[in-house]
Order: C-alpha cells, then sequence, then structure tokens
C-alpha cells in the first residue's frame, strides 16, 4: 500500500486540474475546437482508405487543402481509434488531453525515481503535473500536439534510460516508438527537444561506461535511425513540400513581440487572450533553484553522482530561457529557429526541466520537507488556474460539418491560391466552358469519378484545389492538369466523346519513398519485437 501511495495522491491531484474536461460539452480555447474539427476530417479520410492520410477534402469549404501533410497527425489517430468505439469526436478529443496529463505525471515520475528515488519521483511529478504552461495549454491554448509531448518528454529520457542500463532490442523499439511518435504528436516540439535528448543520452552515458564511442555507434545509432524512420512518412514530405504552401511565405506571429523577458517568468499576468502567461510559478522556480544548491553543496559522493546532470538541467534551462528572450532576436533570422513562431513555444520544455530539477530536493530531510510544503502550497494555490474562460456545449454535428481551414492564417493553403474559397461550391464538378453532360459522379477525399458525354470541346472544373499528386485520366488517357489560375482549382480540357473521367491523389517521389522507409522501419521493429518475445519464451518457459 505504501508504494502505491504516491500513484493515489498523483491521481487525485491530475483529476481535480482536469475535472473541466468531465462537465458536457467542452470550453473555448485557440486550438482545443479545431482538434475536434480536424478529427472528424481524419475519420473520413481512413473511411476513404487514404493511407497515411494527407488530404483534408471536405475542409477549406470543400475545395480541401494539404492538412496532415503538415499538421501533426497522432492526436488524431488516437482519436480515431477511440471513435472505433462510439465515443463521441469531442469526448474522443476530451480523452486525450486529459490522458496526456495522466501520463506526465506517470512518466516524469518513473523518470525521477529512477534518477533519484521515490520521493523526488513523487515530488517531480506533483510540479510537472500543475506546471503554469502546462494549465496554459490545457485551458487557454488549448493545444492538444503539445499536451501530448509534455507526457512524451519524460517517457523518452525513463526509456532511454532503461536501455542504456540493459540494452535489449524490446527497449531500442520502446524508444524509437517514443521518439516517432514525439514526432507525429508536435514536429515543432520534437525538433526542440531532440538536441536536448541526444546530450542527456551522454550525460546518462557516461555514467555508466568508459567505451561511450563504442556504443554510441552499437545502440543509439541503430534506435536514433529507427525512430526518424518509423516518422518519415511524415517529417520528411513536410520538410521537401514546405515550398507548395504559404507556410513557406509568411511568419505566423511577429517574433519581436512575442519573447519572454525575465521578469515575465514571475509577474507574467494569467490571461485568455492571443498572448498566454509566461509564469513558470514561483514555487517551482524555488524548488529547482534549492535542489540545484542541495547538490552544490552536499557530500562528494552526491555531488559526483549528480553533479553531470544538475550541469545538463542548468544548461539546458539557461538556452531555453535565452533563446526565447529579446536577446536572441538575430538568431530568429536563420533556421531552426527561423521555422517556429513564438519564442514562448520553449516554455514547454522550460517547464520539463524545471520540474526535473526538483528531484534534487531529496538529498536533505530539510529539502525534503520543504519541497513537500511548496508542492502543497502550489497544489492548493494554483487550482484556480485550471478554469476555463467559459463553457461550451455545441454537438458533435456542429464539429463534424464544419468546414473551415482549421488553421489561423490558411498557412497550409498552396501558393497558387491567389483567391481564396469563402463558400461552399454548389457541385464539385462543373461545366466551365463548352458543352458536355456530367454524371454518375462519385468523390471521396482522395479519388473522384464521373462519366462526361462531351458534345464540344470542354474546360472541366473540378471544385478541388491543386495540389502535387493530383493525376486525371479520360479513357484511360492522362489528361493535362490546369490550375494556374487565381483559385487554383483543377481544370480539365477535354474534347468530343463518351468520357469516363477520373482522378487519384498518387503520392509524388518524396512521399513515395517517405513512406517507403517508415513501411521499413515498421517492419524492422515487428522483427525486433517478435525475436525478444522469442527470447523471452525462451528464458521463461524453456
Amino acid at each position: 500500500m505504501k508504494r502505491l501511495l504516491p500513484f493515489i495522491v498523483l491521481f487525485f491531484v491530475v483529476l481535480i486540474y482536469t475535472k473541466p474536461f468531465f462537465r458536457p460539452g467542452f470550453f473555448a480555447t485557440h486550438d482545443g475546437e479545431w482538434a475536434i474539427v480536424r478529427l472528424a476530417e481524419m475519420q473520413r479520410e481512413i473511411k476513404d482508405m487514404q493511407f497515411p492520410p494527407r488530404w483534408a477534402d471536405y475542409l477549406n469549404h470543400g475545395y480541401g487543402y494539404p492538412l496532415f501533410n503538415f499538421t501533426y497527425p497522432f492526436p488524431f489517430y488516437a482519436g480515431t481509434i477511440l471513435r472505433l468505439f462510439d465515443v463521441g469526436l469531442t469526448a474522443s478529443i476530451k480523452i486525450i488531453f486529459v490522458s496526456s496529463v495522466f501520463l506526465s505525471a506517470l512518466f516524469m515520475f518513473l523518470l525521477a525515481r529512477e534518477l533519484a528515488g521515490e520521493y523526488a519521483g513523487f515530488l517531480a511529478a506533483i510540479f510537472y503535473t500543475i506546471a503554469p504552461f502546462r494549465l496554459v495549454d490545457l485551458y487557454i491554448r488549448g493545444s492538444i500536439g503539445e499536451s501530448l509531448s509534455l507526457a512524451l518528454f519524460p517517457a523518452l529520457f525513463y526509456f532511454s534510460i532503461k536501455y542504456i542500463l540493459k540494452p535489449s532490442l524490446f527497449r531500442l523499439v520502446l524508444c524509437s516508438l517514443t521518439l516517432a511518435v514525439l514526432i507525429l504528436s508536435h514536429n515543432i516540439m520534437a525538433l526542440v527537444f531532440f538536441p536536448f535528448w541526444l546530450v542527456f543520452l551522454y550525460v546518462i552515458l557516461i555514467s555508466y561506461y568508459e567505451d561511450i564511442k563504442l556504443y554510441t555507434w552499437r545502440y543509439f545509432l541503430p534506435m536514433i535511425l529507427l525512430g526518424l524512420g518509423l516518422a518519415a512518412y511524415f517529417f520528411i514530405p513536410a520538410l521537401f513540400e514546405k515550398k507548395y504552401v504559404l507556410l513557406s511565405q509568411v511568419k505566423l506571429a511577429d517574433v519581436s513581440s512575442n519573447f519572454i523577458n525575465l521578469r515575465d517568468y514571475l509577474l507574467s499576468a494569467w490571461n485568455y487572450g492571443i498572448k498566454p502567461s509566461y509564469q513558470l510559478g514561483w514555487a517551482h522556480i524555488l524548488a529547482g533553484v534549492i535542489g540545484i544548491i542541495s547538490v552544490i553543496f552536499t557530500k562528494d559522493i552526491y555531488r559526483k553522482k549528480y553533479m553531470p546532470l544538475v550541469i545538463f538541467i542548468l544548461s539546458s534551462v539557461f538556452l531555453l530561457v535565452f533563446f526565447a528572450h529579446p536577446f536572441s532576436a538575430e538568431f530568429w533570422n536563420v533556421p531552426p529557429l527561423s521555422w517556429f513562431d513564438f519564442p514562448w513555444r520553449f516554455l514547454t520544455p522550460l517547464a520539463f526541466f524545471l520540474a526535473l530539477s526538483s528531484i534534487f530536493l531529496s538529498i536533505y530531510h530539510a529539502t525534503r520537507i520543504l519541497g513537500v510544503v511548496l508542492a502543497v502550497i502550489t497544489v492548493l494555490f494554483s487550482i484556480h488556474f485550471a478554469t476555463p474562460q467559459t463553457f461550451i456545449n455545441k454537438p458533435d454535428d456542429y464539429y463534424a460539418t464544419n468546414d473551415a481551414t482549421t488553421t489561423s492564417m490558411d498557412e497550409l493553403m498552396p501558393v497558387w491560391v491567389t483567391n481564396k474559397p469563402t463558400n461552399r461550391y454548389g457541385a464539385k464538378v462543373e461545366v466551365e466552358k463548352g458543352r458536355a453532360q456530367l454524371y454518375n459522379l462519385v468523390s471521396q477525399s482522395n479519388s473522384i469519378k464521373f462519366k462526361a458525354l462531351v458534345s464540344f470541346p470542354s474546360t472541366i472544373k473540378i471544385n478541388t484545389i491543386y495540389y502535387p499528386g493530383w493525376i486525371f485520366w479520360a479513357n484511360d488517357k492522362e489528361l493535362k492538369v490546369n490550375y494556374q489560375n487565381p483559385d487554383g482549382l483543377i481544370r480539365l480540357d477535354v474534347e468530343n466523346g463518351d468520357l469516363n473521367i477520373s482522378g487519384k491523389l498518387t503520392d509524388t517521389p518524396v512521399r513515395f519513398w517517405s513512406n517507403i522507409i517508415s513501411l521499413f522501419s515498421v517492419a524492422v521493429s515487428l522483427l525486433f519485437l517478435i525475436i525478444s518475445l522469442v527470447k523471452w519464451i525462451r528464458l521463461k518457459f524453456v
């Protein structure tokens, strides 16, 4: 029972801080409702056998756009699985949000316990669960991807330690899969967190092994390559095909107006506007500072054990604070920082490292007591932050029939579209010029078929925005696709005759080879898991 007590306390803390999600309906956030709309679209694409889902045909007023070619898909894969069990659209998204908090607490507890014991695990999990920016993600921003990334940060660290202590094919796959899920859950957070994870691997490694080079090439490189390979189908096309969408030409925000000054970490007002609160939490900061000071002034045995980790955490916090500060403005003009939109995105990993620094309070009896006091104060006085601005109660049909772009500045619109759609079309296929009868239309998110009886050379307009990969045929003869118009719609010039016209969104070479890489990585992962299972059976029963 004593070992279960920390989990029981954490369970109730999470329940208290996610209580608004258990009310009927939803609540207003920046992006939360868009997640419900995207889940409805993901479900439509999978029903159309679009694998992997990329093209959102129903959205953008029915004209479509490459939503999941660029937007992290994993939360919506998870939501689609829940939909198989007749869970509602809104309820599915809320379950994912709440699960992200439970998993954050669980994996932070496991990680911190691995590093410094049970007490450290409990304390770090408490501070992490109620970190101010965690609550911002839940109740102000409504960012489902960032919420999941907060669970995956400690999970990746924890599984990596286990892999270093006892390498196995199963643990290799587990680390690789976690890395892939992080990329698929929030690609920007994965890009931010990846270099810190690599340094963490080195920090942990030097504590156990002398031949670092051999270990790195034998164990780490395959793990990293496998993780990247599993997510290759998503991030490689997103990188190479970004030039096709407005995101390559416009910034979603003015970076200079979104930097964080040092005073903002303590004095930033809690608000529900476009700019979130930048608070780190005074108790969180105090716990981290006292914990680190405890290591510096402790016995040599503890200093030797924890000092590499302290240096890593301090360096990580310094870098994140520096690059979020106006002093770093010049760096934001070059990649990879130029790919980000908001310096305050660094608050997500910063919340992780700050909570992790509280593990050092476990060194002394006095700091343990202080840690408990700070944790209790934080739990009691932060509860009012776990409150939405307004509750809303819209039926699932509202979200399932919403056909907006679910983006803030239409940044995923193809660059050749200058006249953006504002209303839904009357018919999916129209005769724009000439004389033709159109009938037997069958349209899905990634394909379209119809018959055309053409009595005079005509131009047929497909009310779908062109995107590389769309190919059309008439009686098995490929047609030239014309999209060089202000609306960017697909137009087909056809000659006289009785035509069977079909179109399909095919894979470009980049998408095709990225899919192959991911399929190969899945096959390798399954092979490793089968080998691990066979070894386990032999050890257990033979």
